[in-house]
């Protein structure tokens, strides 16, 4: 089953198109998709919730729904309220470094499409925080480096999370997904994931680090399009 924003995607494009690129939009966190763990780490204090998240996103007055992942544990955010989100480009201020887009897009070519679980959702979200918060040299390892679980998550959501991280740190691991921040200077970042088109040997296009920045907006039509299991 597929979850999309066809609708908005073709306004979005018509916008850009007579107005140039658009790279703000207003998004509002609605709930968890499928629950979550409740966590502890080593960069927050008290228990925190680890899950897939859902929302609604408004540009140019046309909303839709969309599906995105926390990553930013430095602030937090109030459920059902607005605010003001910029696509960033990775490499630049703000956006994911190359190595994190990398292993983001790899994370999603290996699990994103197929979250459906309360254990994937939370495992999920314990994988980008990692790579999005480990430094750069350390071995993504949820109980060591810059970013360790302390306490929270069941054994199976720790396996699950911990079995996607060591495959996306394969030097052979796929990546069809390009992955770019959502940054906001009074909340909680996200992460939209857009599909690579095809080049006409069945590989990926790899875009230059500052193009996502340029396209904006317009690639969040694939932030809701979701292959579900059936």
């Amino acid at each position: 089953m597929f979850r999309t924003a066809l609708v908005l995607a073709a306004l979005l494009a018509a916008n850009t198109a007579s107005a140039g690129p658009i790279n703000t939009v207003n998004l509002k966190m609605t709930g968890f998709g499928y629950g979550y763990a409740a966590v502890q780490t080593n960069v927050t204090s008290g228990y925190i919730g680890a899950g897939e998240l859902q929302g609604l996103m408004t540009s140019n007055g046309v909303t839709s729904s969309f599906l995105t992942y926390c990553t930013d544990l430095a602030q937090s955010f109030s459920w059902n309220t607005n605010y003001s989100y910029t696509l960033v480009a990775n490499g630049s201020a703000n956006g994911f470094t190359n190595r994190q887009a990398d292993l983001l897009g790899k994370l999603y070519t290996l699990a994103g499409r197929d979250v459906d679980t309360t254990d994937e959702s939370a495992a999920f979200q314990l994988a980008v925080w990692e790579i999005v918060t480990e430094s750069a040299g350390n071995k993504l390892n949820l109980l060591n480096g810059g970013f360790q679980l302390t306490a929270g998550a069941s054994s199976v959501q720790r396996s699950l999370a911990s079995n996607w991280l060591n495959s996306v740190s394969a030097s052979n691991a796929a990546n069809t997904f390009d992955a770019a921040r959502l940054y906001s200077s009074v909340a909680q970042d996200f992460v939209v994931f857009t599909e690579r088109p095809l080049t006409p040997n069945g590989g990926g296009n790899v875009p230059e680090p500052a193009s996502l920045g340029l396209v904006g907006v317009a690639l969040l039509a694939l932030v809701a399009a979701r292959r579900r299991r059936a």
